[in-house]
C-alpha cells in the first residue's frame, strides 16, 4: 500500500509541471485567445473566451479551463462578491476528460493525478495508471518519470516489480532532460539495477542532472571522481561539485567537504572550513548529539579558530559558500601585488536587475581583478562552474536593461537560426560589438556533451562568454569554445570548419535557479521574431565587455 501511495505523491508533485509557468503562458489559454485579445483582458473576458474555445472543442483551451477549476481565482471577483473562477476539483476532471479524449498528454497526466488521489472522481488507481500510460506513450516527461517509478517499486495487483521496464521509461523522460529521472538512472546504472552495472554510464547520467543543479546527482558525482569510480580520479573536481551539494544542504557532502578541507584534497588544507562544513552537517544528522571537539582534526585548533568555525556555521545560509573573512570566495583568484596588467577579453551579459551578469568560467579564471569597459568599479566573481564553464558576475553600477532567456530551450532544433552578439577581437574590431549570424549545427557538443550545442556562428578570441539567442531575442545558450582547427589537423589529419560550441539553455537555467538569480524569460503571446538589426540593438545595451587584469 506505501509503494501505491508513493507513486501517486509523485505523481501530485510532479502536477504543477505539467502546463504551468513559461510553457503554459506561451501556447495554451494566451494562444487561444490572442485573436481577440486587441487589449488585455480581465479575468472575467479571458475565461469567458477560454469557455468558448473549449465549448467549440479546443483540446488546448480545455485543457487550460481545466487548470483554471483546479487553482480557482482567490484575488478576482465579481459584482456579488463571488470568485470569478471558483476551485471546483469535479470541473477540473470534466474539462480535462474533454481534453484528454482529444489526447492531450498534460491533461491525461493530471487526470492521473486525480483519479490515483480520489479529487474530483472517486479514486480509482486502475483508471489512474491508464490515463498516465497514455502520457507516457505520448512521450511526457513526467509521465514517463512516474511510469517507471511504478515498475521499479511495483504496485501490488496492478503493476508487477520490473527493473528492466523501469530503466526503459526512465530513459524517455531523462532523454527529455527530466531531472528526476536522470538522477534514477544513474543510480540504477551505479547499482546494477535493471541494467548490467556500468559506472560509466552512472557518471554520465550523474553529470546530467548535477549540471541541472540537483543536490543528491552533484553529491554523487562528487563521491565519484573522488574515488575514481567511472570517471578519472579527479580532487578539485570531487571537491567542487560536493561543494555545489554542501551549499544546497546536503548533509553527506557537507560532512565530505569537511573531511576535504582537513585533508587538503581538492582544496588547501584549512581546519576553520573542515569545522564548519562538519558542523552543518551534523546538524542535520540523527548522531544523538555527537560532540564535534572528538574529531581529531578539533584537538589542534586554536580557541579563535573555533570560535571562527562555529561562526560560520551559525549564519550560513542555503545556497551559500562558506568562506572566512579576508579571503576570496572564488579559488582561482590568486593574490597579487604590484601593477596589474590587462591580460585578456571576453564578453558577458546580465540576466538579473540585481546586477548577475554571465559569463565563461574560463575568461574569469586566475584574474585578479575584473574590469568592466564603459563602468567603474571591479566586477566580483560570485561563483563559477569549471565543468560547464559557467560563471556569475555581479556588475559594478546600476543595471536596469537585461536580457530574456528563451522560456524552453530544450524545445530547439537543429537547422534552427542564431544570432550571437559579443565583443571578439575587441582592440581591432568594433569597440561597440559585433553581430554574428549563423545555425544550430548540433543539439550536442563536443564528444556528444549533451550541456552544449554546436553553432556556426564564427566564433573568434574575446567572443567566450557572448549571448546565443533565437530569431526572438531570446538567449539559448552561451559561447563557451571553438575548435582548434590546427590542433585537429594534426590529430586527425582532418581540418574543421567553423566548429564551435556553446554552453545550451537547459544547463544556463539551472546554473542560474541553483544560484537564485532572478533571471526572466521571454514568450507570450505577443512575442515575435525580430530582425537581427533590432536583435542586434537590443543585446547592445545588455552585454559588455570584460578584462581580465592580472
Amino acid at each position: 500500500m506505501m509503494k501505491v501511495f508513493y507513486f501517486f505523491m509523485l505523481v501530485t508533485l510532479l502536477l504543477p509541471l505539467a502546463g504551468c509557468g513559461e510553457r503554459a503562458a506561451g501556447n495554451k489559454t494566451e494562444v487561444a485567445v490572442a485573436a481577440v485579445a486587441a487589449k488585455e483582458l480581465t479575468p472575467e473576458e479571458k475565461l469567458a473566451e477560454t469557455k468558448k474555445q473549449a465549448e467549440a472543442g479546443d483540446a488546448e483551451a480545455q485543457f487550460n479551463l481545466g487548470e483554471m477549476y483546479a487553482k480557482g481565482d482567490g484575488f478576482n471577483f465579481d459584482a456579488s462578491g463571488a470568485p470569478i473562477i471558483a476551485k471546483s476539483a469535479a470541473k477540473a476532471v470534466e474539462w480535462w476528460q474533454k481534453a484528454a479524449a482529444q489526447g492531450n498528454a498534460d491533461a491525461q497526466f493530471n487526470l492521473a493525478r486525480m483519479y490515483g488521489k480520489g479529487e474530483g472522481v472517486p479514486k480509482d488507481i486502475a483508471k489512474a495508471l491508464e490515463w498516465i500510460q497514455m502520457a507516457a506513450a505520448q512521450g511526457h516527461a513526467e509521465a514517463q518519470y512516474g511510469l517507471g517509478d511504478a515498475y521499479r517499486s511495483g504496485i501490488k495487483g496492478l503493476v508487477p516489480k520490473d527493473a528492466a521496464k523501469a530503466v526503459e521509461w526512465f530513459q524517455k523522460a531523462a532523454a527529455q532532460g527530466n531531472v528526476d529521472t536522470q538522477k534514477e538512472l544513474a543510480q540504477m546504472y551505479d547499482k546494477g539495477e535493471g541494467v548490467p552495472k556500468n559506472a560509466v554510464k552512472a557518471a554520465e547520467w550523474y553529470q546530467k542532472a548535477a549540471a541541472q543543479g540537483d543536490a543528491y546527482a552533484q553529491y554523487d558525482l562528487g563521491r565519484m571522481y573522488r574515488i575514481g569510480k567511472g570517471v578519472p580520479k579527479d580532487a578539485t573536481q570531487a571537491f567542487e561539485w560536493n561543494q555545489k551539494a554542501a551549499a544546497q544542504g546536503h548533509a553527506s557532502a557537507q560532512l565530505s567537504l569537511s573531511d576535504m578541507y582537513n585533508r587538503g584534497e581538492g582544496v588547501p588544507k584549512d581546519n576553520v572550513l573542515a569545522y564548519a562544513w562538519q558542523n552543518l552537517s551534523l546538524s542535520q544528522m540523527a548522531f544523538g548529539g555527537v560532540d564535534i571537539s572528538y574529531f581529531s582534526f578539533v584537538q589542534n585548533m586554536s580557541a579563535a579558530e573555533i570560535a571562527e568555525a562555529q561562526r560560520l556555521s551559525s549564519v550560513w545560509k542555503k545556497g551559500q559558500v562558506l568562506v572566512r573573512e579576508g579571503r576570496s570566495g572564488s579559488a582561482s583568484t590568486p593574490s597579487t601585488q604590484g601593477t596589474l596588467n590587462k591580460q585578456a577579453t571576453g564578453t558577458a551579459f546580465a540576466v538579473s536587475s540585481e546586477g548577475h551578469a554571465l559569463t565563461n568560467h574560463h575568461v574569469v579564471e586566475g584574474c585578479a581583478e575584473l574590469k568592466i569597459a564603459g563602468r567603474e568599479g571591479i566586477a566580483k566573481v560570485i561563483t563559477s562552474d569549471s565543468v560547464n564553464d559557467l560563471a556569475l558576475l555581479q556588475l559594478p553600477g546600476y543595471t536596469n536593461i537585461i536580457a530574456n532567456l528563451n522560456p524552453d530551450p530544450g524545445k530547439l532544433r537543429q537547422g534552427e537560426d542564431i544570432i550571437v552578439f559579443g565583443y571578439p577581437l575587441n582592440s581591432v574590431l568594433s569597440s561597440g560589438g559585433n553581430l554574428t549570424p549563423g545555425t544550430i549545427s548540433a543539439l550536442t557538443g563536443l564528444g556528444n556533451n549533451t550541456n552544449q550545442i554546436q553553432i556556426t556562428a564564427p566564433i573568434q578570441p574575446g567572443s567566450s562568454g557572448s549571448p546565443v539567442m533565437d530569431k526572438k531575442g531570446n538567449v539559448v545558450g552561451v559561447v563557451s569554445m571553438k575548435l582548434d582547427d590546427g590542433k585537429m589537423a594534426r590529430a586527425t589529419g582532418q581540418v574543421g570548419q567553423n566548429v564551435n560550441f556553446a554552453v545550451n539553455g537547459q544547463t544556463v537555467k539551472a546554473f542560474l535557479d541553483t544560484n537564485k538569480v532572478p533571471y526572466k524569460t521571454g514568450g507570450g503571446i505577443f512575442s515575435r521574431e525580430k530582425s537581427n538589426a533590432d536583435i542586434a540593438e537590443e543585446a547592445s545595451k545588455w552585454t559588455v565587455l570584460v578584462e581580465c587584469w592580472k
